[in-house]
């Protein structure tokens, strides 16, 4: 006996539950807020530090002012600012109007006194001076024809005097005969004119070939070149199209410092005062200086008067419209009793070279300043030097320590009140 047949069966209870794998919990990205806020901190105090110049970090040193016992004195030294200027320039032309063909300069050329500098075309004139000498040629010529002329007048008025007498000639004969030797005598004179107005036709025409070469009128430096080779040169530039000077020069060795001083400090300063000037080109470096003139006029509407202060020593890289600064030294006393004595700490005094020194803070840069110390008592010495009121003095100066160095001041820290 069969069993029936299986239908419809469920077979989904035979089938086995799968089990599901745990999810993993996903990283979190916190840290990474972490990291760009700390680059933009970095970022934010670089920022800081570059922009605000307290932040730049300059050496520290400790000061003290100069302390000034007795006698009257400036509180601060005299300074003025201004520019190098030549003393002795001149923009040198031609007498003559004509095209430039020859120049034997350049800027930078040193030239001396009677040197060919530019030569303009003297064809023309060259053509004039050959036309004035033919005629000089031909008026000693004419002399010449006239002396001849008159040696032969007086021998026959001299024959017809020695035969007057006698009548071997009759009156009119003679007369005729004096006539001829005053008509040949006037003659000679006219010839010895027309020679002597020759050669002053001949003299002008070499200047006028002369005035075509342009010459160095004193020993100096060409700053300057206004024409070249085939322009059109004339004096005081008659013509639009044409150059007035060719060139610019200077002596170097009358160079100086022309700066302006208010009217309020004009007595502070006097001819032959002894004065320092430094240049922003060449940093670091004091020239000794001289007041050489002070130019007796003031200008009222700048409320200045104009002071020339000459280099004592040259130096060829000083050139004209340097800008400078001048600093004009105390005058020297005559009086040693009435002069202030200046006290400074002994411990800014340091030896250079085999002589005392200070090192001056002047707006945050450090300046040498050779003194003499004439005692010391306590913690000070008395000093003899170039040093104001105003100046502070370096104390126990660093060996590297140098003119023209930048460093800052320490701000001592003042102690709060107790309560």
């Amino acid at each position: 006996m069969t069993s029936p047949p299986i239908r419809d069966a469920d077979v989904s209870v035979l089938t086995l539950p799968r089990e599901e794998s745990p999810q993993e919990p996903r990283p979190s990205k916190r840290w990474l807020r972490w990291v760009g806020a700390g680059i933009a901190g970095c970022g934010f105090l670089a920022g800081l530090y570059w922009m605000l110049p307290e932040f730049s970090a300059l050496p520290e040193v400790d000061t003290a002012p100069v302390r000034i016992v007795g006698g009257a004195m400036p509180s601060s030294m005299l300074s003025a600012s201004g520019y190098v200027v030549a003393q002795r320039q001149a923009s040198v032309a031609s007498k003559g109007t004509g095209r430039l063909e020859y120049l034997a300069v350049s800027v930078g050329s040193r030239v001396t006194t009677g040197d060919i500098i530019a030569r303009v075309q003297q064809d023309d004139v060259q053509a004039v001076q050959r036309q004035v000498q033919a005629r000089l040629d031909v008026a000693k010529a004419a002399l010449t024809n006239a002396q001849a002329e008159h040696r032969d007048a007086r021998l026959s008025y001299a024959r017809a005097q020695a035969l007057l007498p006698n009548q071997f000639v009759s009156q009119a004969e003679f007369d005729t005969t004096a006539t001829r030797l005053r008509r040949a005598e006037a003659t000679v004179r006219s010839a010895a004119a027309a020679i002597t107005a020759a050669e002053a036709d001949v003299q002008t025409a070499d200047v006028m070939l002369e005035n075509t070469l342009i010459r160095a009128p004193f020993d100096g430096t060409v700053l300057k070149k206004f024409a070249e080779i085939g322009e059109v040169v004339a004096p005081m530039a008659s013509s639009a199209s044409s150059r007035g000077a060719v060139v610019l020069i200077a002596d170097m060795t009358s160079l100086a410092v022309e700066t302006e001083i208010s009217e309020s400090s004009f007595s502070q300063i006097a001819q032959g005062q002894s004065a320092e000037i430094t240049l922003d080109a060449l940093q670091g470096k004091h020239y000794p200086a001289m007041v050489e003139q002070i130019v007796p006029t003031a200008d009222r509407s700048k409320g200045t008067v104009l002071a020339k202060v000459r280099f004592v020593e040259r130096d060829d890289r000083v050139l004209p419209e340097m800008s400078a600064k001048v600093s004009f030294l105390p005058v020297v006393r005559t009086n040693e009793s009435a002069a202030p004595r200046l006290f400074v700490p002994s411990s800014a005094l340091v030896q250079h070279n085999g002589r005392p020194i200070l090192y001056v803070l002047e707006n945050e840069t450090v300046r040498e300043v050779s003194v003499e110390e004439v005692s010391r008592s306590g913690g000070d010495s008395e000093v003899r030097g170039t040093l104001t009121a105003s100046s502070h003095v370096i104390l126990a100066p660093p060996s590297s320590l140098h003119t023209g160095m930048n460093v800052r001041s320490r701000i001592p820290q003042r102690e709060e009140p107790q309560p």
